[in-house]
């Protein structure tokens, strides 16, 4: 298995390097197993906003794009937190705070978060 990091998928999305983003299309459409990992989906999400001005609506095709990859893997949890980052206003990390809480509890003082559907906070 390969664990993709960052920076082979910004290449690939941004196209700002030709010859790595050839690279990284290699081997994102090969037959190799492919690991996408939280933090780089975390870190990824926060480039294509903070760097590239993505909007979420191009964020969303990016991502499901890379969840539709019968190569990468993931765990659950990120792609329930990409149906909560499509349906809320949230960030892609509170996303996935909401998806890992699920039947459990969430510590956080975040008002937004704590009051999401499905939600049980340590302190209410």
């Amino acid at each position: 298995m390969i664990v993709l990091d960052t920076s082979a998928l910004i290449r690939f999305f941004t196209r700002d390097d030709e010859t790595k983003a050839k690279k990284a299309k290699d081997l994102l459409e090969s037959n190799e197993e492919l690991l996408l990992i939280d933090a780089v989906l975390l870190e990824l999400v926060f480039t294509l906003i903070k760097f590239y001005k993505l909007p979420k609506i191009q964020l969303l095709e990016v991502i499901k794009y890379l969840l539709s990859r019968s190569n990468i893997k993931a765990n659950p949890q990120i792609r329930n937190a990409v149906r909560i980052f499509e349906e809320k206003n949230m960030s892609i990390t509170d996303c996935l705070v909401v998806a890992y809480g699920e039947g459990n509890k969430i510590a956080s003082f975040d008002d937004k978060l704590v009051k999401t559907d499905g939600v049980k906070s340590v302190w209410r």
